[in-house]
């Protein structure tokens, strides 16, 4: 590769038999430029890292009912009774966190292994595996193929990345669209609509297909708008890619069946 690199508001000149010269900015100062121009590549294993996606609608200060629930997206509150407060996304949400800890776990196929270095800002403490880490501080070598758990407690956090090295860049700031589908590998909601004529109690049904690829084939949920001529109604057959929503009429006749879907495929 021959000519200039640009990298943001910098550029690398001068490409050419493994040479280089900077514009504001130096080889060992690249992973900063990169940062600002976005990044290469996805660096960030965690994903929603400034909490920006919320597609559960959950509301600052709610209660959980259960042990490590999910609340924003990819993040659950530890423990049972406890919850998160947070404004607005503008575009980042600056996260309190409570005493027991909010926390994510990093899929397995996500980690290659090695020596990685989280970073945040807010006055959280923090935790990988349960083992305390400063902020911006590196982890002891991590097996690969193995979930990692990265936890906040007790303070502020926005901005919180993860990334295999021992250095700890920018923040990577990934396109909206791109974070929120991220976030639907592991949940997903949509709407389901049926209406057709049929026979009673002969089944109708309707394919529906996620917008993301889920981990595994994941647990459903569904809630009601309408229910007209239904025997039965519900949402099926739940595999990584879909799910169907079917119905079956009390008697011969218009059935309508329609309302709103879930589908988690959290670790």
């Amino acid at each position: 590769m021959t000519g200039n690199l640009q990298l943001g508001n910098n550029k690398i000149t001068g490409l050419a038999n493994g040479s280089a010269n900077t514009d504001g900015a130096s080889m060992g100062n690249l992973n900063s430029v990169a940062g600002q121009a976005g990044g290469v590549g996805d660096r960030n294993l965690l994903i929603n890292g400034n909490f920006s996606v919320n597609q559960r609608v959950y509301v600052s200060g709610t209660a959980t009912v259960g042990a490590n629930q999910y609340t924003l997206d990819r993040w659950r509150v530890v423990t049972t009774g406890q919850s998160i407060t947070f404004g607005a996304a503008a575009p980042d949400r600056v996260v309190t966190c409570p005493a027991g800890g909010l926390e994510q776990p990093i899929e397995a196929g996500m980690m290659v292994g090695g020596i990685y270095t989280l970073s945040w800002t807010g006055t959280a403490t923090a935790k990988v595996n349960g083992v305390a880490i400063i902020n911006g501080g590196n982890t002891a070598a991590l097996p690969a193929n193995t979930v990692a758990t990265i936890q906040f407690a007790s303070g502020t956090v926005t901005n919180a990345q993860f990334e295999l090295g021992t250095t700890a860049t920018p923040y990577q700031r990934r396109q909206l669209a791109t974070e929120t589908l991220f976030c639907q590998r592991y949940y997903e909601t949509g709407s389901g609509e049926l209406q057709a004529y049929n026979l009673a109690a002969n089944g109708t049904a309707v394919r529906i297909t996620f917008k993301a690829t889920k981990r595994v084939a994941p647990t459903l949920g569904y809630t009601v708008a309408v229910s007209t001529n239904c025997a039965v109604f519900d949402a099926r057959t739940a595999t990584p890619e879909g799910l169907t929503w079917f119905a079956t009429p009390i008697a011969t006749g218009t059935i309508a069946w329609a309302g709103t879907w879930t589908a988690a495929a959290e670790l």
